[in-house]
C-alpha cells in the first residue's frame, strides 16, 4: 500500500473512531469536554485568554463554549477582585463531576477495545500513538520556529 493510500485509510479510521458509542451518551460536546479537561486538570482559576492559547482556539470559540458550559452549570465566570475588567473561569463541582464521569466512560470504552485487541496489540497501539504525538509536536515546534524567524 502506498503512502497516500495509507494516509487516507488512517484518516477514515480516525473519523470513524470519533463516531463511536461514547459520542451518543456524552453530556457535553467534544469541545466542551476539552475545556473541562483543562479546567479540572489545572485545578485553578484561569482566564479565557489562557484557554484560547492553551487549547489553540479562537477567542470567539472559547466564549461560545464557556457560554454553553456556564448555562449547564459546569463553569463559573467571576470578575477579578483586583482588576474588575479581568474575567476568571473555573470548573464548578458539577462540572468536575461531569468531566470525571465522561472520562470514566471513555476509559471504560477504551478498556473494552483493549480487551478485544489483547495486551500485545494494545501496548503496540499506545506506543505508536505516543510516537505519532511526539512527532507531531516536534513538527509543530519547527513550524512555529520558522514562523518566528520569518517575521
Amino acid at each position: 500500500m502506498d503512502r497516500e493510500s495509507m494516509a487516507r485509510e488512517l484518516l477514515k479510521y480516525m473519523k470513524s473512531a470519533e463516531k463511536g458509542p461514547a459520542k451518543e451518551i456524552a453530556a457535553v460536546s467534544k469541545g466542551e469536554m476539552a475545556m473541562l479537561d483543562y479546567l479540572v486538570t489545572q485545578q485553578r482559576v484561569t482566564t479565557p485568554t489562557e484557554l484560547s492559547i492553551c487549547l489553540d482556539l479562537s477567542t470567539a470559540r472559547v466564549a461560545n463554549t464557556l457560554n454553553s458550559l456556564e448555562r449547564k452549570g459546569y463553569v463559573e465566570r467571576i470578575h477579578d477582585v483586583v482588576d474588575r475588567r479581568k474575567v476568571l473561569v473555573h470548573a464548578t463541582e458539577s462540572g468536575k463531576a461531569v468531566f470525571l464521569s465522561e472520562e470514566k466512560k471513555a476509559i471504560s470504552h477504551i478498556g473494552e477495545l483493549f480487551d478485544e485487541l489483547g495486551e500485545e496489540d494494545s501496548r503496540e497501539l499506545v506506543r505508536l500513538l505516543r510516537k505519532v504525538r511526539l512527532l507531531m509536536e516536534q513538527k509543530e515546534r519547527m513550524m512555529l520556529a520558522e514562523r518566528k524567524s520569518d517575521s
